[in-house]
């Protein structure tokens, strides 16, 4: 299907279909999230951004190392295949992941629809995935675990729309994640539906706008700042009730019919989508 794929970067700038998952991948109900770099074959080495050498590619592909459940149990991960990005993103490093099981090797972000290994791109630090919790969808740095995450969904499409921890874009990173799900309170939860289009662009120009759309909101590292109720609007797509940050006596997300028109203080991605 459309959903989880990107229809940004080298194309088409500022366009992207979200979708709902963070990062692609449950295992008996935990989230895999953040690794931490435990084979010896990668010391030194930098597996996004800075140091993304051929070399460093043919060393990692192989090697073996210690991944965490979001429940704190570990699983055993290895790299198969490493490739560098294109375009925009030759600095970001593409890896066929695998986790063991006791029938053997499995991919970590599945298979395409041909069969093929869906990729995962590197990114330091760690994210929370919980939903509708305090905390839920924050991300946490650290120069000692990253996330590998999957292609197509939501950290990854960041990732790749240029939004790169190493490029010290982290705030922006974390603001399209929740922008992508459509995260409006922050907690985590998110209120969308997968494949909806949605055109992004930002107060540093990594992305233009590059469509006439309806504006819907914008976007922090906390969630929305504000929900332009004019057009259209994400959740009265779903069948959830409204998020509970707009509405009622615990109402803290403004809705204005000038929201999205410019960039406010610490708005940093605005999105608009189709107009009905």
């Amino acid at each position: 299907s459309l959903n989880g794929m990107s229809l940004n970067g080298m194309s088409l700038n500022g366009m992207s279909l979200n979708g709902m998952s963070l990062n692609g991948m449950s295992l008996n109900g935990m989230s895999l999230n953040g690794m931490s770099l435990n084979g010896t074959t990668l010391n030194g080495m930098s597996l996004n951004g800075t140091g993304l050498t051929s070399t460093v590619l043919t060393a990692a592909v192989g090697a073996t190392f210690t991944g965490y459940l979001s429940s704190g149990a570990t699983l055993p991960l290895r790299i198969d295949t490493a490739i560098r990005g294109t375009g925009t993103n030759t600095d970001v490093g593409m890896y066929g992941i695998s986790y063991q099981t006791s029938s053997g090797w499995q991919p970590l972000c599945g298979v395409d629809s041909a069969g093929a290994k869906i990729l995962a791109v590197s990114t330091a630090g760690t994210w929370n995935m919980g939903a509708g919790v305090t905390g839920g969808g924050s991300f946490t740095a650290s120069t000692t675990q990253q996330t590998f995450a999957c292609r197509g969904k939501a950290i990854a499409k960041c990732v790749e729309l240029g939004y790169k921890t190493w490029t010290g874009r982290t705030t922006h990173l974390v603001s399209c994640t929740r922008l992508l799900r459509g995260d409006y309170c922050g907690n985590g939860q998110p209120y969308t539906v997968d494949g909806t289009l949605l055109n992004l662009y930002d107060n540093v120009g990594i992305q233009a706008d590059a469509a006439d759309w309806v504006k819907e909101a914008e976007w922090t590292p906390t969630g929305a700042k504000c929900i332009n109720m004019s057009g259209q609007v994400r959740y009265l797509l779903t069948s959830a009730s409204p998020p509970p940050c707009l509405k009622g006596p615990t109402a803290y997300i403004p809705s204005t019919s000038t929201c999205g028109t410019t960039f406010q203080t610490g708005t940093l991605i605005i999105n608009e989508m189709p107009a009905n």
